[in-house]
């Protein structure tokens, strides 16, 4: 197994950087759009780690994959570029951040990062793909994009339903400890 920087090993490295990343993402998601408290070197902490980490799975997935990392986990590196990206957007109201969060959701959409998991983990992974899903939603319908609105909205309409399936088979189990389920 190759290693990274410091003789750690490269998977090593990757897991790590996750957790500083996740780390970082949860201080920008917690600052203010604007004013004085808010922080941009954070975000610029937070899109260079981001960007390592998407760099470095490009190059080594295969053993990211051995190692464990799942398709989702993929989706969610993706994702949090893409929310980093509309963030600045929110900030700057320059376009071309809209743009780049639009090329990373395009990519998790095509690419199907959080849709092989679902029957898996019907419920983690379900609020995942809804969440990617509206916020995909609003990037297109802020850029126009009216033929990938209505994928989009006919694929969150899809998602919903099998959602309401599975948590009504759910509350059919036998034993569970509450009926307020409908």
């Amino acid at each position: 197994m190759s290693r990274g920087g410091g003789g750690i090993p490269e998977t090593e490295l990757f897991w790590s950087l996750v957790d500083k990343a996740d780390r970082k993402f949860s201080k920008v998601k917690e600052s203010p759009p604007y004013g004085r408290n808010r922080n941009d070197a954070d975000f610029s902490k937070a899109f260079k780690i981001y960007t390592r980490l998407w760099k470095m799975q490009q190059e080594s997935r295969q053993k990211l994959v051995e190692a464990g990392m799942k398709r989702w986990e993929i989706g969610e590196i993706a994702s949090r570029v893409a929310r980093l990206y509309y963030g600045q957007y929110q900030r700057t109201s320059e376009s071309s951040y809209l743009v780049e969060a639009y090329v990373f959701y395009e990519a998790i959409l095509s690419r199907e990062y959080f849709r092989d998991g679902l029957s898996q983990d019907a419920s983690a992974l379900a609020k995942k793909q809804l969440r990617f899903l509206a916020r995909f939603l609003i990037v297109c319908l802020m850029l126009s994009r009216r033929e990938m609105v209505v994928r989009l909205a006919g694929q969150l309409r899809s998602t919903v339903d099998e959602c309401k399936r599975n948590f009504q088979a759910f509350c059919l189990l036998p034993r569970l400890p509450f009926s307020s389920c409908k």
